[in-house]
């Protein structure tokens, strides 16, 4: 049996998924997951290591009729796992017996981030009756060759990792991390959100070299980042998509971090960095 899969549709929310995604493989020979249409080839590539899971387009322009369409085609002959704001329009029908028993014990607590103003990614795991536990244990991204590639540029660099700025254009105070960093030669400063070495007065060599090197950063795809956060010294970001890579890199143990700062988008006023 097949089965598909909704639940919200941001980029972060796509990340929040992968564990249930890989965790109902057990169960079905394909998971058919919906995804926003613009952002289909960047969640693509979340899964490129199998083809059992299969990413969906729907109309982003027509959220909740496109979803509808796509599920209520498919509702006889699949199972489907529906979360979050979709329920209030669609049913899940789970057919098989998941067995989420899990040796380990998870929050969502960490920094500013805390099980009452993040409780919404448990929420969606409860939705289709699955536990948190999910989420980290099965979580999992393919590590592609331009994400090497990406990290063999900086790899001889003390690495900052930041993402700056969330999509309601909330922005960190990184004023200290700046004064502390930007002129260090040991260190870079990556962020995906900017290239924190443009417009630097400065005539020094290993300023250009950066500026260059950290191009190749700004607005990448999402997966093209994760060797580099995996071994970065030190990690800042604000509530946003990166979460999602971030939260269950830490909570297993699989970063290399010193520092590891996520900040809430309400807070970054008042957190300086």
């Amino acid at each position: 049996m097949n089965a598909y899969f909704l639940s919200h549709n941001g980029m972060g929310d796509n990340l929040y998924s992968i564990g249930a995604l890989r965790f109902l493989l057990n169960y079905y020979e394909k998971i058919y997951f919906l995804c926003r249409d613009k952002l289909l080839e960047n969640v693509k590539l979340f899964f490129c290591d199998t083809q059992r899971i299969v990413c969906i387009p729907f109309d982003g322009n027509n959220e909740f009729g496109s979803c509808r369409e796509i599920i209520n085609k498919n509702y006889e002959n699949n199972d489907i796992f529906i979360c979050g704001y979709h329920k209030s329009y669609l049913k899940s029908k789970i057919t098989s017996i998941l067995d989420r028993e899990s040796k380990n014990t998870y929050t969502i607590d960490f920094d500013t981030i805390t099980s009452q103003n993040y409780d919404f990614i448990e929420g969606f795991y409860k939705d289709i009756n699955l536990d948190l536990s999910i989420f980290f244990d099965y979580w999992f991204l393919p590590t592609l060759e331009e994400s090497k590639q990406l990290y063999d540029e900086v790899k001889n660099y003390d690495i900052v990792f930041l993402q700056t700025e969330s999509s309601n254009k909330k922005k960190l105070n990184i004023k200290k991390l700046l004064n502390k960093y930007l002129h260090d030669e040991k260190t870079i400063l990556i962020s995906n959100d900017e290239n924190l070495y443009n417009n630097v007065e400065s005539g020094e060599e290993h300023i250009k070299m950066k500026q260059q090197l950290c191009s190749h950063f700004v607005r990448n795809k999402v997966v093209y980042y994760l060797d580099t956060i995996i071994n970065a010294k030190e990690i800042y970001i604000i509530d946003s998509c990166f979460v999602g890579i971030v939260l269950p890199l830490k909570k297993t143990n699989k970063l290399k971090a010193e520092i590891v700062r996520i900040i809430l988008r309400q807070q970054c006023d008042i957190v300086e960095l």
